[in-house]
Parts: structure tokens; sequence; C-alpha cells
């Protein structure tokens, strides 16, 4: 007989080793020690990878911690963290705590929350400020995107929203993703995710949608194969009802709560491997609710359920280390350790304590953390318990889908289509609307979209600045240049906003600059041809301008609000901050370091090349100078300005623009009725143009100081787009005529009169599929 071939290739002093003893161990080791382990050879590889091995390791790598106290990870809860830690008995409980993985800088949306336990290693999480899912197993270090879905109203008051959960298919040796989809308040369907399979949401096998709707803002619960929700409808013994989806079948049913219990008083929870129903106060002043009790499903077949634990608040003992009040504060129960003598809890605050049932104390377990910080300023304060495990969170769907060799092909022929063709092709599969809302594909079809525009004539369009779904009108509609559709009216606003070219597609229309209240400002984040829209927030930041750009390194937008704090005019004194907002985190944040100069904060800055740019200001005789900001490294430089000499009257200004995609500057001459066009190059600046505007009185008078704005380039004759908020123009340069395109005056909008106060607010059109990060609207 021949024979049988060793698992573990072993050293011929070892050869006498049984497998078992070497398979044990490997399994009671991390999993990063046993991914590395699985580079040694490809016998090794296989061995270690094998399904028999993965279930051994993940029984044996944890069984210490069932025990003992429980692995936690600290979630990032900034963009600007970047690090997952890891928390565990071997660490101490003095705060110690391990870097675990490193979050790719696409996929920080925000600060990242857990949706659900550990099942089998795997967590869902939750970017809280793009509402989009992510798979992460920490102990690997792997993160996977979820794909977006369908579309939906406001959660108020339709009451559209979505409720996920995670489970394990032990038949398939697979992890399913399934979220409850709900409309109006109604079941609208079930859409489940195959980790690592299709790379798009499916409907349910079994095509039953939800039989009730469930709490909204609460995941579902995993235990014994089923996903569980709490309903919001009465359940059949006068208490709500417990429904359930089979990670096998894709089949609902419902699971009988305790007999003669209020479930509504309730929140589901997995403990001990059963599911389990918990019940805790959340403030110390209600009366009511002075008890803590845990129910365990400890017979899933039969629905036996038994009460395990109720705990009487009145009585604990003080506990000066977490405080009298952790018991109140909504705790939710971790783990059983010590043979169930002692409860894991953690509160709402992320507080971690240990209660003894014999005793009736609480110890705290992890220290407080809120003085541990990171770049920025951000705290983790985001805990959830983790596994060891080797089973994989499975890649991005976005790789899922651009694996296929017919996939790749299809995405280079969506790609050369216009942004609104692609907007109707999303209904064709759940494939094609999964990759064409990709980030991924949206930037390869925003970069060949900006390569086919730079050799066409820039697109004109109309936009206004209030809230609500984004009125966008092209030129061409409003000057009667469509063909069979009639002459349109551009949005119009009672006061002139200098609106800056997109960045990917995306526009930020900047409200009031200055005002006079404290009262909060909003701005509008759009996309023109999406009409997707987002309602900025930046409080205390009203007396200043924003500006909208792109940081490459992090390869997100982010928003930049430069702002006075103190200003006197007289005597020159001031005090500046800046905020930055990128797009993926919930808030902005001031930045440690002010502005080293004054700058004029009265329009928008300019982007290019990943800085922000400013003028200067020249008060009491300060020389002039251009302000930047690196928004990756988020530190300032002054750049000498163009040798500009400005009228002691005020009457000229010295406006940024973007040209070609270099940084340029335009000076305005009341007395000479000029603008000279500079332009920055590595060896200084360069003055490209000198416009005469005193023949046309629609873009000069003497009697206003207009500001005339440079807006883009027309790359077939090199003439310069000129706007003013009342009249929009081409300089040629060669001839040096100008040719009106649009005016408020010869279209009769308004009385025709330069100096009242109707003004448009134009800006340069850019395809695109690019979304401003905001998911408020959606559900998927």
């Amino acid at each position: 007989m021949a024979k049988k071939a060793r698992m573990f290739p072993a050293p011929p002093c070892h050869q006498n080793l049984p497998d078992e003893i070497i398979q044990d161990i490997f399994a009671c080791m991390p999993a990063k020690s046993v991914l590395r382990c699985r580079c040694l050879s490809r016998a090794w590889a296989a061995a270690l990878s094998s399904d028999v091995f993965v279930d051994r390791h993940l029984d044996l790598a944890n069984r210490r911690h069932r025990d003992v106290l429980p692995r936690l990870c600290l979630l990032p809860s900034s963009a600007a963290a970047s690090t997952v830690y890891a928390w565990s008995a071997e660490l101490g409980t003095k705060g110690d705590f391990m870097p675990l993985m490193h979050v790719p800088h696409n996929t920080r949306n925000g600060h990242l929350a857990a949706q659900t336990r550990p099942c089998r290693g795997v967590i869902l999480l939750r970017s809280v400020a793009a509402r989009r899912y992510y798979l992460c197993n920490p102990s690997i270090g792997q993160i996977a995107e979820l794909p977006d879905g369908r579309m939906a109203g406001h959660p108020f008051p339709t009451l559209d929203y979505a409720s996920f959960g995670l489970g394990y298919d032990a038949r398939a040796r697979a992890h399913k993703v399934v979220r409850l989809l709900y409309h109006d308040g109604r079941p609208a369907g079930c859409d489940v995710y195959d980790v690592g399979a299709a790379g798009n949401w499916r409907p349910a096998a079994s095509g039953a949608l939800p039989p009730e709707r469930v709490r909204m803002n609460q995941a579902g619960v995993f235990a014994d194969g089923h996903v569980h929700w709490i309903t919001m409808e009465h359940g059949r013994d006068g208490g709500q009802a417990i429904v359930s989806f089979s990670a096998a079948t894709e089949e609902f049913g419902y699971v009988a709560p305790p007999p003669r219990t209020d479930v509504d008083a309730f929140r589901l929870t997995e403990l001990a491997g059963c599911l389990g129903l918990v019940k805790s106060p959340t403030f110390p002043e209600s009366p009511n609710n002075k008890y803590i009790s845990i129910w365990l499903l400890t017979g899933y077949a039969a629905g036996s359920w038994e009460k395990h634990w109720h705990i009487d608040l009145t009585k604990l003992p003080p506990a000066p280390e977490v405080g009298d009040d952790f018991m109140f504060k909504g705790v939710e129960p971790l783990a059983l350790v010590d043979g169930g003598r002692r409860i894991v809890f953690m509160s709402d605050e992320y507080q971690v304590a240990a209660y003894t049932l014999a005793t009736g104390t609480i110890q705290e377990v992890v220290p407080v953390l809120y003085a541990r910080e990171v770049r920025g300023g951000a705290r983790l304060l985001l805990l959830a318990p983790y596994e060891e495990s080797l089973v994989p969170a499975g890649p991005p769907f976005e790789d899922i889908l651009a694996s296929p060799p017919a996939a790749r092909a299809l995405s280079v022929a969506l790609r050369r289509l216009p942004a609104r063709a692609l907007g109707r092709l999303k209904l064709v599969c759940r494939s094609w609307r999964a990759m064409i809302e990709s980030d991924r594909f949206a930037a390869a079809h925003s970069a060949r979209a900006r390569a086919a525009a730079a050799a066409s004539p820039a697109s004109v369009i109309f936009l206004h600045r209030y809230g609500g779904a984004p009125n966008v009108v092209s030129l061409e509609s409003c000057s009667g240049d469509l063909p069979g559709a009639g002459r349109q009216a551009p949005p119009l606003s009672t006061s002139r906003v200098v609106c800056r070219n997109p960045c990917h597609g995306l526009i930020l229309v900047a409200s009031h600059p200055f005002s006079c209240t404290a009262a909060p400002v909003y701005h509008t984040l759009c996309n023109p041809v999406t009409r997707e829209m987002r309602n900025l927030h930046l409080p205390g930041q009203s007396y200043g301008s924003p500006g909208l750009g792109y940081d490459p390194w992090r390869e997100e937008h982010v928003v930049v609000c430069l702002r006075y704090t103190r200003w006197c005019f007289v005597t020159g004194e001031y005090a500046m901050e800046c905020a930055v907002w990128p797009l993926r985190d919930l808030h902005p944040r001031t930045l440690a370091s002010p502005p080293p100069i004054p700058a004029a904060v009265d329009v928008p800055p300019v982007h290019v090349g990943g800085k922000m740019y400013w003028p200067g200001e020249t008060w009491h005789g300060a020389a002039a100078s251009v302000l930047a900001l690196d928004i990756s490294t988020e530190t300032f430089e002054v750049v000498p300005a163009p040798p500009i000499l400005l009228d002691a009257d005020g009457g000229d200004r010295m406006i940024l623009a973007e040209l070609d995609g270099k940084l340029c500057a335009a000076h305005t001459s009341t007395s000479t009725g000029t603008v000279t066009v500079w332009s920055k190059m590595v060896e200084g600046w360069r003055r490209e143009h000198v416009i005469e505007l005193g023949q046309w009185p629609e873009f000069y008078s003497p009697r206003t100081t207009e500001l005339v704005v440079p807006m883009a380039v027309d790359p077939v004759d090199g003439r310069i787009l000129l706007d003013t908020g009342k009249a929009l123009g081409y300089y040629d340069t060669r001839s040096r005529s100008l040719e009106t395109v649009y005016s408020l005056r010869s279209q009769q909008i308004g009385d025709g009169d330069h100096g009242d106060d109707t003004f448009f607010i134009a800006t340069v059109g850019e395809d695109s599929l690019f979304r401003p990060y905001d998911r408020i609207g959606r559900f998927w």
C-alpha cells in the first residue's frame, strides 16, 4: 500500500510529529501568522486553506476568549483616521492597543460603525457619512465594499428605508448579506448579496417579500442559520413578532417571543451562540426601568426561551471606575465569560465593563478611550468585537464586476456614452447598474469626458443656489439655439455669485459669503447631469466663501472654507481660520495652523493641481501675494502675485481663475477699462492678454465695478469666455473683438439696467457620474 502523503511537509527531525498536532498548533496561531505560513510552499498553502483547517482555526483560535475577555477592535471615527486598533486580554487592561489593519483612503467614508456581530470573523460595517456598507475581517486586514442599490426618496415622511443583515449559509459555505427594502412603510423587496460571487444584488431565491415592517436603523441578528429582526407590527400574541430569514433556503418565517413578554421594550442580540432578547434602561431617571433582563432562545427548533438574567439595578454597589450610571446607558451584552459567571457589557458611549453575577459588582474592562486621538483630533471611540478568522470578506464588488473579459469590454464601451444615457442603461439589469454606479467606473468615465471636452468649446450652464433639486438650464436653451425648443429664462439671483468650474463634474454653489447674523449658511454641492445634490452646513462659516477641491492622495473631494474670526479695517488687525471638510466625513474640522496672510474670501478659491488659491488682501500697504493651501498635506504657502499696481481708490480688483489647467490672475482696472490676464509659470508670472472692455457697455461701465471673471478658453481658436453675472461673451485675442453670447439686457430680463440686483449664476458644464457622497435620499 502506498504511504499516505503528509498534509504538512516537515523537516527530517520532525518526521514523527503527526499532522493533527501540527494542525492544532497552527490553528491556535493568529490569522495573520497563518497567512504568512501559506507562502512557504504550495502544500502548506493548500493545507492551511482547506475548509477543515479554516473551521478548526476558527474554533481553537477563539476558544480561550470564550472563557476570558472578548477581543475588541477600535474602528476609525473619522476620515482622517486610517488604522483599526485591537484590544485583547493578552495586551492587558491598561489602555494598550495594537494596530490591527490599515483602512484604504478610498474606503474611509466618515467613521465606520459595526452593524453586526462577527459572523465567522466577518463584520458588516456601515459608513455613517456616505451611507455605504462594507464587509470586513479585521484579523486578516481585509475590507470590501458592497454595491449600491435602488433609488428612494427621503426617509421622512415617506418611510423609505432598508434594514441589513449578515448571515452564513453552512450548506454552500458562503456568507450572504440580506437587505429588506421598504417603500412608504410597506415591504418593497428582499435582496441578497452573495459574498465573492456575482458582485451585485439579486432577489431572494424564494422571491418572497418581507412579511412585516421591521424596526428602522437596526440591523438583523444572525443565529442558528437565520437572520432575525423585531417587526413593528403586532404579532399573534398581542406583542411584536420576530421575523427570521433563512440563509440557506432564503425564506421568511417567525420566531415566537417569550410568553407574556412585551417585545416592544426589547432588542435582539446574539449571546453564547443563541438568539437573545435584552432589555436595559437608557437613563437612570426612568422609574420603570430599574432592571436588565436577558432572554436566550436555548431551543431554536422547539422555540423554548429561558430567562437567564434579571439584574436589579437598584441594588448595585458604587462603581467609581465606570460611573454609577453605566448600566443605565443602554448597555449591550457582548459575551459571557468565566463559564457564564460574568457578563461583559458595552454602553452606548463605548465603555466596556464586566458584571459579576455572584457579587453584583461592575469592573471596568477597557479604559476610557476619550483621550486617545489620531491625526486631526479624531477620537477612537467606536468599539466592536471581532474574532480570529481566516474566512475572507470577499473582494470588492468592483473587482468582481471587472474580472470577466466580457465585463471589461462592456465597461470600455459604456464609458464612451454620455451620463444621461447611462442613467437609462442602469435599468437593463442589476450587474449593469452596479457597474455604472461604482466609483471606479465614474472616474474612468469622467477622465474620458474631460479628454473629449478639452477639444471642444465649453458648455455653459445656468443654475440656482438654493436648496431642493438643482435647477439647471443650458446656454443653448436660453439663447434659442436648440431646434424645436422654446427660449427659456435662466435662474436669477439677487446678488452676484461667482461659481467656479466643476471638479470632476461636481459644482459647489455658495450662498452669500458675508452675513450680518450668526445663522448657519448652507451651500449646495450638486452634479447638474445626474441632478444629485447635497446641502452642506458649515457652522460658523458665514463670513467666507468655500471652494471645492480634490485630494489625489486620498482620492476624495474636499470643501475648503477660509473665514475671518476678527477683522478691523481701520487698524488692520485680523484673525483667520481654515476649515476643511472631506466629503466622506461627517463634519468639517478646523486646521491647527492659521493662514499666514490675510486673503480675500468674498469669492470662492480656485483649485488647480491639488491646491487651493486665494488672492491676498492689500490692507495698509501690504504687498500683493497669493495664498495657497496644499490639500493633501494641509499646509499653507505664500506665492508672489503678478506685478500688478492696484489703484488707491480701491476700484481695481485681482481675481484668480483656472484656464486651460493653469492658475491665472485677472486684473480689472476701472480707470482704463481693461482686464489683464496673467498665467503662473514655473519661473514666475507671464502676462498673456490685455482685454480692452471700454467699447462694450455690457461688460464695462465707468459707473459700476462689475466683476469680470474669465471662465474658460476655447481650445479651437483660443478665445476667452468672460462672465459678469449679467452677460457672457467670447473675447478673441487675435482680432481684439468680443462676441456677446448672452446678455440679460438684450434678452429683456429685469429692467435692463446694469445697476439693478438681477444676476445669473453661470459655470462650465462637465459630463460626469460622480456623486456628492451623500446617500440620505437612497436606500440599498
